[in-house]
C-alpha cells in the first residue's frame, strides 16, 4: 500500500509524492521531481496510529541517499534515511509500521 507524503520546499510550498517502500530507518518514495544525493528534506505524512485508532500527522527530516529514474513508474524513486522526527513522531511511525506488518504477516516488527 502506498501512502501520500508531503515534501516541504524551502519556498513554503508542498509537493506530494507516494511511498514506494517503508522501513524503520528510512523509505523510498516516488516523485515527479528529482533530488540530489545528500540533500536534507522535510517530509510529513498522515498515518493511522494503532494506539488511539486515529490518523495523525508526523513530521520528519530525511537525508537523500539515492535517486533513480523509474521508467516503469515514469518518475523518480528517491531513497532516504531518517534524520529525525518532530515530537513523538518516531514512536507513532514505529507503531504504524508494526501494525502494518502484523496485519499482513501476523508477526510484530517490534519486540513487545
Amino acid at each position: 500500500m502506498r501512502h501520500k507524503v508531503g515534501v516541504l520546499l524551502s519556498s513554503g510550498d508542498v509537493v506530494y509524492a507516494w511511498t514506494y517502500d517503508l522501513s524503520l530507518t528510512g523509505m523510498q518514495f516516488l516523485s515527479e521531481y528529482s533530488a540530489d544525493i545528500g540533500d536534507m528534506l522535510s517530509l510529513f505524512m498522515s498515518v493511522l496510529d494503532p494506539k488511539g485508532d486515529d490518523y495523525v500527522a508526523i513530521y520528519f527530516k530525511v537525508h537523500v541517499v539515492h535517486v533513480v529514474y523509474d521508467g516503469a513508474e515514469n518518475c523518480f524513486r528517491i531513497g532516504v534515511d531518517f534524520a529525525g522526527f518532530d515530537g513523538d513522531g518516531k514512536e507513532t511511525y514505529e507503531r504504524f509500521l508494526d501494525g502494518r506488518i502484523y496485519s499482513r504477516f501476523g508477526q510484530h516488527l517490534l519486540e513487545r
